[in-house]
């Protein structure tokens, strides 16, 4: 089972008016060894917005979001190059244009973090805990980024009859706002829908083409 060390201190940086959340590192793991700590992997953490380091094996993964510019470019080559050859080093980092406008950073978040699926148990409302994860993040965008409203559609295949696939369309967008709600998410900033099988992405005759359709989507107001 994967070991995650995250950062101890937690300090708020504020960037071109949005605010995040930074975790300040007091260590990780050397795979197959005892908690350590670094100073290129702190200063590497120390460099970004929001970090989290998982180590698995001879496997790091680092986690978060940072800004755009030379210096954490230059940190994340000075740790890759570090590590021994035999440890795998994956990167799934944001990294945030400073430059542009809180409006325009929040879109560009936006539109990679609800690119994920979220999914559901057949003909149900019972959330897969797979989703958790990509929740959890859409969470987080939605508490920084509190000046937009997120409107949830819910979509369904034709399988019934239409006027259930509306309500159960719209109960798990609902349920999916209830999960954003219980993790600090502003409920006045969520709207959501049901919609049915009125917009189909694919081919209702296919098993693969009603489960591409039976979806949620996310949209920022």
């Amino acid at each position: 089972m994967p070991l995650r060390f995250q950062i101890g201190l937690i300090t708020t940086l504020l960037v071109v008016g949005l605010a995040f959340t930074t975790l300040l590192a007091t260590g990780t793991a050397k795979p197959g060894q005892t908690p350590y700590s670094t100073p290129g992997l702190n200063a590497l953490l120390e460099s970004m917005l929001d970090a989290q380091v998982d180590t698995a094996a001879s496997r790091i993964t680092l986690r978060g979001v940072a800004s755009s510019g030379h210096e954490w470019t230059r940190l994340l080559s000075q740790f890759r190059a570090s590590l021994a050859d035999d440890v795998e080093f994956s990167v799934d980092v944001f990294v945030v244009d400073t430059s542009l406008s809180l409006l325009d950073m929040c879109t560009q978040m936006f539109s990679r973090i609800t690119a994920v699926r979220v999914n559901f148990r057949l003909s149900g409302t019972t959330l897969s805990t797979a989703s958790y994860p990509s929740l959890d993040r859409l969470a987080d965008f939605a508490r920084d980024c509190s000046h937009s409203t997120i409107l949830i559609t819910g979509h369904s295949d034709e399988s019934g009859n239409e006027s259930s696939n509306k309500r159960l369309s719209r109960a798990r967008a609902q349920v999916v706002a209830d999960y954003l709600s219980a993790r600090g998410v502003n409920a006045d900033s969520l709207s959501v829908a049901g919609v049915g099988s009125e917009f189909p992405i694919a081919d209702n005759a296919t098993p693969q083409g009603r489960e591409r359709n039976r979806r949620i989507v996310f949209e920022l107001l």
